[in-house]
């Protein structure tokens, strides 16, 4: 097995260019009126009754007209992508929702896939999102081609499990195994009389389970060393995140009840342990955390409540309700800037403000509405 490459949680992926920034406010309502009509943005901008619909306008001030990406990341495009549809489906506020088509008709002919296949895999949630929203047959197709791509880099190294990156393989690593869960699972809820994609999901949590990645503290690592044993690197809040998400949807798929067990156990073990005083935290925030990084971190604590929020409501359970009340209060009290934005660190003060940030803070906000 070759020598895996710096974590997926450390490795800014393929990045597209994309012309939005925070400081661009006309050029940015330009480009919302391309998508809408004047009419229609004159009444968003005079509607602006909640802090969440603020803050959604502030993020789409970073939507690029000619590329359809929220963010200069690629995988991070597809996770604001994932916000936007989540705060469309908990406000029934759709007056977004053009963003969507928008981004689909300019990306789609790539498949939104890459050599890197977590890439990919948060591309297919999106689109798999997207259909659940408007029932747009093309966006469940393409999470279909995006799973059946990913699925190809499946082999017997380390038992099972699918690659990070394609070519040359390397590195069998934890989010993008959780990823492939989630993606699967939802697509055979997703399709009726589906079997292809549930024996998928099955085999992918069979193997997870017994890869080691899941430690003693009930917390997820990065991934695998040449080994194939756990590498002992950061326990990322995402990696501690999908996989709550992924087993809702096996849940969902099987009735299986242990697979709540699993997640719930090992939810609170993050936020007992990755949540001091209450408010979410990197193992590692700082522009320093790992050189190289570029942004990634900056979108960890986002993913991780809101499939948080996927389980709490497959669950049917409020444990959660205080956890997610209590992000809330400390981002609004202590890592919003002047403008409105939101930083890296939810506990304040608000530093390293970028799109990703500002998504990871909105999807704290969304996951805080219509709590189970």
């Amino acid at each position: 097995m070759p020598t895996p490459p710096q974590p997926a949680a450390a490795a800014d992926s393929v990045a597209r260019p994309q012309l939005g920034s925070r400081t661009a406010a006309f050029t940015a309502v330009a480009i919302t009126i391309a998508l809408t009509t004047v009419a229609g943005l004159t009444a968003a901008i005079a509607g602006q009754q909640s802090p969440l619909r603020a803050a959604m306008m502030e993020l789409l001030t970073s939507y690029s007209r000619s590329t359809g990406l929220i963010s200069s990341s690629w995988w991070q495009a597809a996770v604001a992508m994932s916000t936007l549809e989540t705060y469309a489906e908990t406000t029934g506020d759709t007056s977004f929702d053009h963003a969507i088509a928008h981004t689909f008709a300019l990306q789609s002919a790539g498949n939104f896939e890459n050599g890197s296949d977590d890439d990919t895999a948060w591309w297919g949630l999106a689109w798999l999102q997207a259909y659940q929203l408007t029932r747009n047959q093309a966006y469940l197709s393409m999470a279909e081609t995006d799973a059946d791509y990913i699925h190809r880099a499946w082999d017997s190294t380390c038992g099972g499990g699918v690659w990070w990156q394609r070519d040359p393989r390397s590195y069998k690593n934890a989010i993008t195994n959780e990823l492939v869960l989630e993606l699967t699972a939802w697509l055979h809820n997703s399709i009726p009389g589906d079997t292809k994609y549930l024996g998928w999901a099955q085999d992918e949590w069979s193997w997870f389970a017994r890869s080691g990645m899941i430690n003693s503290a009930n917390l997820i690592n990065d991934g695998l060393d040449n080994n194939c044993q756990n590498n002992g690197q950061n326990t990322w809040t995402y990696n501690q995140g999908v996989i709550l998400a992924g087993l809702a949807q096996l849940y969902r798929a099987t009735g299986h009840r242990t697979l709540l067990t699993e997640a719930e156990r090992i939810a609170n073990a993050a936020i007992r342990q990755l949540a001091p005083g209450g408010v979410l935290t990197e193992p590692c925030e700082g522009p320093v955390c790992a050189p190289g990084s570029g942004n990634s971190a900056q979108s960890f604590k986002g993913i991780f409540v809101t499939d948080l929020k996927v389980l709490a409501v497959t669950a049917r359970t409020s444990r959660y309700n205080a956890f997610f009340r209590a992000q809330v209060r400390s981002i609004k009290a202590r890592d919003t800037d002047s403008d409105g934005w939101f930083g890296m660190s939810w506990a304040g003060p608000p530093v390293h403000v970028t799109a990703p940030t500002e998504v990871s803070g909105l999807d704290a906000l969304v996951a805080s509405v219509n709590l189970p």
